[in-house]
């Protein structure tokens, strides 16, 4: 993982401004589901993508793939339409984890991008 950080700023700052987001978003009461690491994996990244084809004013894009670990509280009541939530196993804190893939499609050179 310091290697991916070490290649780019731009990667840099996109990366963090994404988990700040989602800790933002995750976070907004003491009840929701939280995110609790990411991880980046560098061997399935991808810069450039697609064949290193360019499009027209924006340039090449980046592929960033990871997987990001979380927990929710099973007794909160908005977490009630969770199939069978109450049997799930449970850590530490009592919250039952998950996880998830995701990818991120960027334009290499983020000043050419959409800004958003």
């Amino acid at each position: 993982m310091t290697h991916f950080f070490a290649r780019s700023r731009s990667i840099r700052v996109f990366v963090i401004t994404f988990v700040a987001s989602l800790a933002g978003l995750f976070a907004a009461s003491p009840a929701d589901a939280r995110i609790t690491r990411i991880e980046i994996d560098t061997a399935r990244s991808q810069s450039p993508t697609f064949g290193g084809f360019s499009w027209p004013n924006v340039g090449q894009y980046e592929k960033i793939v990871g997987k990001a670990f979380g927990e929710v509280n099973p007794h909160d009541r908005r977490n009630r339409v969770i199939v069978d939530i109450e049997f799930a196993p449970r850590n530490a804190r009592g919250n039952v984890e998950y996880a998830f893939n995701f990818y991120i499609l960027k334009p290499i050179d983020l000043s050419r991008g959409a800004r958003r």
